[in-house]
This record gives structure tokens, sequence and C-alpha cells, in this order.
């Protein structure tokens, strides 16, 4: 990862912008793990054997993420913590339980520079919609989230467990996400935390690298110049 001056040393009231994109985990949020908010859906709208699968799977999900694949980890955590439970108790839990939990985690300084952007403001994450969508609309200001789709039986209403249309938004993903809702007109700042977040972050004018002590800024090799 590059490393580039601290926003301490940024004068963010002397710069405006109109759109930013921003990655979740370990960018607007200080975890750079969604398990736990997978296991919150697990236990709220499914059961505590539920959430104990998933608990038990977790070997198996780290040991994906490091050395298969962030998507493949990502569709075990959907799978077993969505599959067959009804969309509506997803959704009544993501609404009413994680909130609190995603308002502890939110780290401060990559959220200030999320909200102080003037105009559209965009979530780009791998993170399933349903799951993360009340929270940053409602407490982050996000006006759309691009994320993963999960798939739901139209005749039951209930989550397949596996995803839909293009796939857990990752890596390339997340260029082409931001593309389509982009099209020529670039966001003015992106936001990232890892390797995966680089493929949507150079679509952008000005980058901000989050790590896990601090948030650095880079806009075409100058500092802060967003």
């Amino acid at each position: 990862m590059a490393k580039f001056p601290p926003i301490s040393k940024c004068n963010l009231e002397s710069k405006s912008y109109k759109t930013v994109a921003a990655d979740l985990d370990g960018t607007l949020l200080i975890s750079r793990s969604s398990f736990p908010y997978f296991m919150l859906i697990a236990i709220e709208a499914g059961s505590f054997l539920r959430g104990f699968l998933l608990l038990l799977s977790l070997p198996f999900i780290i040991v994906s993420y490091l050395f298969i694949s962030e998507s493949l980890a990502i569709q075990t955590m959907i799978f077993i913590s969505f599959a067959r439970l009804k969309a509506r108790d997803i959704e009544l839990a993501a609404r009413a339980v994680l909130p609190r939990f995603y308002a502890a985690d939110v780290r401060r300084e990559s959220w200030e520079v999320f909200d102080k952007c003037a105009g559209k403001k965009v979530i780009v994450t791998a993170n399933p919609i349903i799951m993360v969508e009340p929270f940053v609309k409602d407490y982050l200001g996000a006006d759309k989230v691009l994320g993963t789709q999960i798939e739901v039986d139209p005749k039951t209403r209930r989550a397949t467990g596996f995803v839909a249309g293009s796939g857990v938004l990752v890596g390339e993903k997340k260029k082409m996400a931001l593309l389509e809702e982009f099209g020529d007109e670039s966001p003015d700042v992106g936001l990232g935390d890892r390797t995966s977040d680089h493929d949507f972050m150079a679509l952008c004018k000005g980058t901000a690298l989050v790590s896990s002590l601090t948030i650095y800024i880079e806009s075409d090799r100058r500092v802060c110049d967003i």
C-alpha cells in the first residue's frame, strides 16, 4: 500500500467536491471484517443455531479470504446467514438491529471526508445491499448503495442463499458498478482501504487510502488536491 501524508495535514475546509464513492468495511467503518454483522443477521433474523453454524464456518471463511478469494468468503457468509430466511425478516433485522452496532464502528476521519461532499454520495461495497442500505442511507447520508444483490425466490420471498446479478461486488466488479452509475463523470473522491478497492478508486479524480491507523489522501500525485 502506498504511503501518503495523513489527513490531519489536509485543510478540508478549503476543498470542495460534489461526488464521492466509498467502500464500507475498513473505510467508513473501523472494522475490516463484516463477519460480526453477518452473525447478527444470522441470529436476529434466523436463530442461534444458524449463528453457531456461521461461527463453525469461520476458519473456512478466513482461509478463503486470505488464500482463495474475497468473493468466496463473502458468498459463504451470505449462504449460511441468509439461506431460506424471509427477505422481510432480513430487512427488519438490518433496520432495527444493525445500525447501533454500525454506528459504534464508524471511522471518524473517513466519515468527515464522506460527509463533506456537497453532492452525490455513493457506497461501493461487497456486502449485500439489503444488509447495509438502511444504515448507510439513514445514518451516513449516502444517496446510493452499489453492493451485492442477494437472490430471492419470487414465490416464497425467501433468500436462496445465492447472489444475483453480476455476483459478489469485489475488485473489477466494483469498478464496473461505478462506471455504470457515473458514466463518463468520474467521482471527485474515492475512498478505500484494500487492494480490491483499487480498481474503482482508479476511476476517481481524487483518491484516499485508509489504513488501520489513519486515512491518507492522494489526487493526481498531489497531496489533498481534491
